[in-house]
């Protein structure tokens, strides 16, 4: 006659064996089909009994196998993550928000990061779609049409972010970049700044740099300025592309008295480049940038940029984006998180 193993007793076949999920059921008194649900559905179980569960899951170290899981399921618990770069302090404190707020709905994020190359992040989505995601968060709307098509194709819900976009996959979550820039302009020209430049990362190819480009036209089309392309120009994310930017500006158009950078990290390396040509900030120059990282603050002079609010825009991404895969979303596609013009002492 076989033994029966007495109830909270785990059998081990060896020590060096990972947890398995019947294990983690014998300790609670439950099916492993409930382990399974606290795991992929958990609103469906009762506090109590996912209370158990998660004790025991903790108590035995238990990892969850989501790549064998979502072999048997539509979808996974992890959630694909698209941002331009993680040197960007922005999308890595919007980032550090998303994941844990998304943790506390029960879902893993899996980050790539595009370098600001669209065919790069194609691939990148196009590898990610093998994990049979639940869901996306795209930062802005400047995916090839092949990629794009690939997220919508996967049939899971989509949060397009840092952006407002007319023709949105599935959800936007997001501010205006035109608005942004606009109120920056806007505010360069209400104290008495009268040709003002625009500095940008990368090209026209981008969609958030399109957006604040079409923001400083408007801002001093409104005015009666000018706004000529020579008073533009575009670079790398670096510092040193925020000093190439400044010069550039400065020399065809040695009138200028203010430059609106789509970057704190333009605007910084601009900074540090006019302490090198002896330019006053701001009372030869103004300098404004984008972002509000903490960088900008510390400067001297502190640094008049755009606050995007992005630990707000990452759990507000992640809480509608859980809401969105459990069929309880019912608010707008599009959201507004808003941003804020922070005036210091470089405007």
């Amino acid at each position: 006659m076989s033994k029966q193993r007495a109830p909270g007793k785990i059998g081990r076949n060896s020590k060096n064996s990972p947890i398995r999920m019947r294990e983690i059921a014998d300790r609670v008194g439950v099916t492993p089909m409930t382990v399974s649900r606290a795991l992929r559905t958990p609103e469906k179980l009762s506090e109590a009994t996912l209370h158990r569960i998660k004790k025991a899951i903790k108590e035995l170290g238990f990892t969850p196998n989501y790549a064998a899981g979502s072999l048997s399921s539509k979808n996974s618990r992890m959630v694909v993550v698209s941002v331009p770069s993680l040197a960007n302090s922005v999308f890595s404190d919007f980032i550090e928000e998303l994941s844990a707020s998304l943790n506390l709905h029960g879902y893993t994020t899996i980050v790539g990061s595009s370098n600001y190359d669209p065919a790069y992040e194609e691939r990148l989505l196009a590898g990610f779609l093998g994990w049979r995601p639940s869901g996306f968060v795209l930062v802005g709307t400047s995916q090839t049409a092949k990629a794009r098509r690939l997220c919508a194709d996967a049939g899971v819900p989509i949060v397009e972010t840092w952006c407002h976009t007319r023709k949105p996959l599935d959800l936007v979550v997001g501010f205006s970049n035109c608005d942004a820039i606009y109120e920056m302009t806007k505010s360069l020209l209400d104290w008495g700044y009268g040709s003002i430049g625009f500095g940008y990362v990368g090209d026209m190819k981008n969609d958030r740099t399109r957006e604040r480009h079409r923001g400083w036209k408007r801002a001093l089309a409104e005015a009666a300025l000018a706004a000529p392309q020579t008073q533009t120009q575009g670079g790398s994310f670096s510092l040193g592309a925020g000093a190439s930017i400044l010069n550039g500006i400065l020399e065809r158009h040695p009138e200028t008295d203010a430059i609106v950078f789509g970057s704190d990290t333009l605007a910084l390396g601009a900074l540090m480049e006019c302490h090198r040509r002896g330019i006053r900030v701001p009372d030869d120059l103004a300098i404004t940038g984008f972002g509000d990282i903490e960088m900008a603050r510390e400067v001297v002079p502190a640094l008049t940029t755009v606050n995007t609010l992005r630990r707000n825009l990452g759990k507000l991404c992640a809480d509608v984006l859980a809401q969105r895969i459990g069929g309880k979303y019912t608010g707008p596609a599009m959201i507004d998180s808003g941003f804020q013009i922070i005036r210091r002492e470089s405007a």
